[in-house]
């Protein structure tokens, strides 16, 4: 990697040209997942978009960018706005994407040479392949009316925790003592 000199003298590392890439793709999805909901706001809703596109920007520079909360935060934001804006099952289903997009980049490691992006983007596939056939599958089922049920209800609610039971992290166990 190579170095530059600021103004104390210091020797700093430069970022690989790969680690920026990834870093401006994901500020432009950030920058979409927000800006996407936005025609359908209303009234003081609109304060959503100047908190969410500054969320954005500091979870990709600065030292808040340490932090993953602030990139779950802008993630967030971009929620509430089609929480609040009501879009079309379209924008519903492009909005979805675009937050997978973003929270998948926005925690890439910081120094990568451009095998490593590779590498790390490779790994990357499947969460996007699966994201992408659940936001198809979503707008392929909300677009088709169904009477409501309360097993359609019941059926939703228990989806929805054990989609959420698989994405928390687990806790390695502790290892066992050798005899």
């Amino acid at each position: 990697m190579a170095s530059t000199s600021d103004r104390s003298g210091r020797d700093r590392p430069r970022p690989h040209l790969a680690a920026v890439v990834i870093r401006a793709v994901a500020g432009c999805l950030g920058a979409g997942m927000v800006i996407l909901p936005a025609p359908e706001l209303h009234g003081r809703t609109w304060a959503l978009l100047p908190a969410g596109l500054l969320l954005v920007a500091a979870s990709l520079a600065g030292p808040a960018a340490r932090w993953r909360a602030v990139g779950t935060l802008a993630a967030g934001v971009a929620v509430a706005e089609s929480a609040l804006g009501r879009p079309g099952l379209p924008e519903l289903a492009g909005e979805g994407l675009l937050i997978l997009g973003y929270l998948l980049l926005v925690d890439a490691p910081g120094a990568m040479t451009a095998a490593s992006a590779v590498r790390w983007l490779r790994l990357q596939l499947p969460a996007a392949a699966w994201g992408t056939l659940v936001a198809a599958a979503v707008l392929v089922v909300l677009a088709v009316p169904v009477p409501v049920s309360a097993w359609l209800l019941v059926a939703g609610a228990g989806a929805a925790v054990a989609a959420t039971v698989a994405a928390l992290p687990r806790r390695p166990g502790r290892p066992r003592q050798p005899r």
